[in-house]
């Protein structure tokens, strides 16, 4: 679904309140061009959602690192989650607290682990064999990342939990982890748990966290220990299709409180944490691209400057993006076409077989949903440069990456 302030009644030409065509002529395609209050509003849903009890907050890194969209979710009281050392090390760099900063890391090797512990980042280890890596650093926090039997996300590969996933570890193998790290010197504890991504149903997360709250219970009562937090980890989704359901978050807070104040007399100085990235993030962007050829054998094939290396959760994952031509939402008669970029791949589709206005050589193709998984995931295959973005602040425009050159491209290699 695409983001309210995307005006249909002013012809597909407006975002949040911004001149499509403005922001093309002054920061040329491919852009990706986020609305700032939007990210406000989506942040501000979440903590209302979950009053009066203060969530813990923490911005799934991996979905969006421009520092930009970093520093103004600092301003609005998340923290992070970062995947590895790289992320938890920009964070520090752009002033987030070491507190505000907890790490899940899978298969991190000795020198990523001692990095996050020796700037007092918690650990959420997958597994034990990962704190052993560390332990005679004689870490004094330790979590472990729980997979609790189920799992859900849009598609098998962005499910994390449940069989046949490389995540976390069991109830059993939990016990025994946090037995042996109570044993040789650990003295508080977390505990956490991600089952997937884009996750649209309520009730998932009523059953997984009610899995999850009592895993933890009986690990606390069994082994005597204590969490300083229980972290649910992310996958609140976003709706990307027309007759996708709205994710409702007040309904899915209220599911997770009531299963954690079952547990008060367990849990009564426990922070509880939630690790959402796309529902802060995914629908206050648009990727904007241009049209750059057509071409009709048998079938409309409509190339544009926006290609995989960009767009790569639609080769990746059969992901689908709602497209729009700028200042066509209105025509009435339609074609059917396949939609590429230009990259030298036959995987290269931003959409295939959809129902879209007669177009023109130049006219403004508009991809919804683009603020979470688009730049994160991007690359430079091809040598296609990443595109610019920027982001709209009361009625303003402002970029917050610029347009890559070939010399960025290669400056990081050795001739």
């Amino acid at each position: 679904m695409l983001y309210s302030d995307f005006s249909l009644e002013k012809n597909c030409t407006e975002f949040s309140g911004i001149n499509i065509y403005n922001a093309v002529n002054d920061f040329g395609t491919p852009l990706i061009l986020y609305s700032e209050k939007r990210i406000r509003e989506n942040v501000k849903r979440i903590i209302n959602a979950f009053m009066p009890y203060n969530i813990s907050i923490h911005f799934a890194m991996k979905a969006n690192y421009n520092p930009y969209i970093l520093n103004l979710l600092k301003s609005l009281g998340c923290g992070i989650d970062a995947a590895n050392q790289n992320e938890a090390m920009l964070a520090l760099k752009l002033g987030f607290n070491n507190n505000d900063v907890v790490s899940t890391p899978n298969n991190l090797d000795r020198e990523g682990l001692a990095f996050l512990i020796n700037n007092g980042i918690k650990i959420n280890y997958d597994h034990l064999g990962q704190y052993k890596l560390v332990q005679d650093l004689n870490p004094e926090f330790v979590s472990f990342r729980i997979n609790p039997g189920i799992g859900m996300g849009e598609f098998k590969e962005i499910t994390t939990a449940g069989e046949n996933v490389k995540f976390g570890i069991s109830y059993d193998e939990a016990l025994k982890s946090y037995k042996y790290a109570r044993d040789h010197g650990a003295k508080r504890f977390g505990i956490h748990m991600m089952t997937g991504s884009n996750v649209l149903s309520a009730k998932f997360f009523k059953e997984s966290s009610r899995l999850f709250f009592n895993i933890a219970a009986n690990i606390s009562k069994k082994l005597d220990i204590s969490f300083d937090y229980l972290d649910l980890g992310g996958g609140f989704g976003v709706p990307y299709r027309d007759n996708d359901p709205d994710f409702d978050i007040k309904a899915t807070a209220g599911y997770i409180l009531e299963n954690f104040e079952n547990f008060n007399g367990i849990f009564n100085n426990s922070d509880l944490i939630i690790e959402p990235g796309r529902y802060i993030i995914a629908d206050s962007a648009v990727l904007i691209s241009r049209i750059t050829s057509i071409k009709n054998y048998g079938h409309t094939i409509i190339g544009t400057d926006a290609s995989m290396n960009t767009l790569i959760r639609i080769p990746l994952y059969g992901a689908y993006h709602k497209i729009y031509i700028a200042g066509k939402c209105g025509d009435g008669k339609l074609i059917s076409a396949d939609i590429v970029g230009q990259a030298c791949e036959n995987t290269d589709y931003i959409a295939r077989n959809i129902k879209i206005p007669s177009v023109n050589d130049g006219d403004i193709v508009i991809i919804s949903n683009a603020g979470a998984y688009i730049m994160s995931m991007a690359s430079n295959y091809n040598l296609l440069a990443r595109p610019a973005e920027a982001i709209i602040l009361d009625g303003n425009l402002r970029l917050i990456k610029k347009r890559e050159s070939v010399d960025d491209m290669l400056k990081t290699f050795y001739p």
